[in-house]
């Protein structure tokens, strides 16, 4: 036990509250706290791909609440930016494959959304774990204090919990990747929380541990100067969120069990053709790289043609040249496509680069097409999923108008991709219906979410990974993909370009891989390499899955965290003013 108390003495605070007597720190020892808050988010993204350390999501956070609990707000806030700093650049440093600056600028952006956190943490410990008494006898008092009543304790690690969950929340229109809740994608027992509250479920539970055990670090050892020993206390917190987590575990084992019977009774299923080429990133590529991509996907898809299928998937822009273009090189592919339907006796389903005829000039659409040789109008087009939700700064570059000309150099990827105006599922054939996302969609919740609520009965996934050709990019893509799955009860399945071509039950689980099936490496689904293979899919009714909770209700238990956020601000408030009004008094 005497190791909380050396866990917390390092952690006594060196800064001074507001109106309290200045305290003596060195630069030196000042470095070393905001160096231990930056290792606390590194920590934290050695959570995720590659290293998957998901023990780290359980005690990363707790580094940054006792850092930041007895320092000034403004402090507190300073630790939380250097948290999330260490988090973003460990997490993100992938991004150094499109340039060697974007980890470092993402580092400053992203790691500035958990100044919130550390923020919340230092206010509530002053205004909710410690009583009202304890607050008017000073800083060094404070400091001391650890007799914590147990509603005080739960007060604060909800406080703390919400803001986590609300600062998760604020960044999920533009980059809801690598929630905390993600690292757990591997478990999936735990992972059927996801069926009630969404990914941040997941994270809200692992925020209430860290903070269980940061209470416990507090108050389990206390050291009584006038007895000279020290004393224990049982860490009443923590023992509830453990017990918490073991109730979480054995009823995540039944839900499994019964989505695991529910998969297995599926009565309709679909025969998929899975191409993946692993070509590398070919975006800016001539009309020989695109010949070579064409050449490459046919040749693959040749290799099935004894086989039954019902559809031939080819990942997010195969071909890096629209389908209906006028270039020589698009009627090749126009050409192919309508043999290779033929030989198939099945349609194609493509991802191509189509036009937007709104618009005046033309946009440019990231689009999944279903063609089929049987239809010759509109080269065999059946039907088209458009994205819509292009990647910023990667389609499209936000407020491009006011950015500098400079700034605009640095990141354009020399094009703005038109979104999609529809998440209708894409009609494969009465019993089939297709729910697409295309590369960085599948990150989105609400886009599964309203493609199920629109009667779509499997998640289709095509996408394109080559950007990041060595990095643990793929293995991230995937992690934050399977939650969609589990959000909305249906089996998912994937296809990329290089990696990540897999099929996922309606319970998160990786059930048959590309890599696996041709040995690429060590089989796992992440695994770069290029082949071809038929799998039969198992698919619900169409009209007559029953809906699971999230997919009714969203993302109610964010609003929830915001409700209880802002009452206990509301309450911390109301506890700063009764602390002025008694110094007043005093005075």
């Amino acid at each position: 036990m005497k190791i909380f108390h050396a866990i917390k003495s390092f952690f006594h605070p060196r800064g001074p509250l507001p109106g309290s007597q200045k305290a003596e720190i060195s630069l030196k020892l000042r470095l070393i706290h905001w160096a231990f808050c930056w290792l606390g988010g590194a920590l934290m993204a050695t959570a995720f791909p590659p290293l998957n350390f998901t023990l780290a999501v359980f005690v990363a956070l707790t580094v940054l609440l006792l850092e930041a609990r007895n320092r000034s707000p403004l402090q507190a806030a300073w630790c939380g930016w250097l948290w999330g700093m260490g988090y973003a650049l460990c997490g993100f440093f992938w991004l150094r494959e499109i340039h060697g600056a974007i980890p470092w600028m993402m580092m400053l952006v992203l790691g500035a959304y958990y100044i919130p956190v550390g923020w919340t943490a230092a206010l509530a410990n002053r205004y909710i774990l410690l009583p009202p008494e304890v607050r008017r006898s000073g800083f060094t008092a404070q400091c001391a204090f650890r007799n914590f009543s147990l509603i005080r304790q739960l007060a604060w690690a909800l406080t703390v919990a919400c803001s986590l969950v609300l600062v998760e929340y604020l960044r999920h229109s533009v980059l809801p990747w690598n929630y905390l809740g993600v690292a757990f994608y591997r478990n999936s027992v735990l992972m059927q929380l996801v069926r009630f509250t969404g990914i941040s479920g997941l994270s809200m539970l692992a925020a209430l541990f860290n903070a269980a055990l940061a209470l416990a670090i507090l108050t389990v050892a206390q050291k009584l100067p006038e007895q000279n020993r020290i004393t224990y206390r049982r860490p009443w917190v923590l023992l509830i969120m453990l017990l918490v987590l073991a109730l979480g575990m054995c009823a995540g084992v039944m839900l499994l069990r019964e989505r695991r019977k529910e998969y297995a009774a599926f009565e309709d299923t679909v025969k998929l053709t899975l191409v993946q080429g692993n070509l590398s990133q070919r975006r800016l590529g001539g009309e020989d790289s695109a010949m070579e991509a064409l050449n490459r996907y046919s040749a693959l898809t040749r290799t099935q043609t004894g086989a039954v299928t019902d559809l031939v998937v080819w990942p997010e822009t195969a071909v890096n040249y629209p389908l209906r273009g006028a270039a020589m090189v698009c009627a090749l592919y126009r050409d192919e496509v309508r043999e290779l339907s033929r030989l198939m006796k099945a349609p194609l389903l493509l991802g191509t680069l189509e036009f937007d005829m709104s618009q005046d000039p033309p946009g440019s659409l990231n689009s999944a097409v279903l063609t089929d040789t049987r239809d010759v109008l509109r080269y065999g087009f059946k039907d088209i999923y458009s994205k819509t939700h292009p990647v910023p700064f990667g389609e499209f570059i936000p407020m491009r108008r006011y950015l500098p000309g400079w700034l605009i150099n640095l990141i354009d990827m020399k094009r703005d991709l038109t979104p999609g105006k529809s998440l209708a599922p894409i009609v494969l054939s009465d019993k089939v219906k297709l729910g697409v996302n295309i590369c960085f969609e599948d990150v989105f919740a609400y886009i599964s979410r309203e493609e199920f609520m629109r009667d779509a009965n499997i998640l289709l996934v095509i996408t394109n990974d080559a950007w990041y050709p060595t990095s643990s990019e793929p293995e991230q893509h995937l992690a934050n993909a399977v939650a969609r799955a589990i959000e909305c009860g249906l089996p998912m399945v994937r296809c990329g370009n290089d990696s990540a071509t897999c099929v996922i039950t309606p319970g998160g689980e990786i059930i048959w891989s590309l890599a696996e099936t041709l040995k690429f490496g060590d089989g796992k689904p992440f695994r770069r390499g290029s082949g071809a293979a038929t799998v039969t899919v198992k698919v619900p009714r169409s009209g007559a899955l029953q809906a699971t909770f999230y997919s009714r209700f969203g993302d109610w238990l964010v609003g929830a965290a915001a409700v209880i956020y802002l009452a206990m601000l509301l309450f911390m408030w109301h506890g700063r003013l009764q602390l002025v009004k008694k110094t007043q008094e005093k005075l």
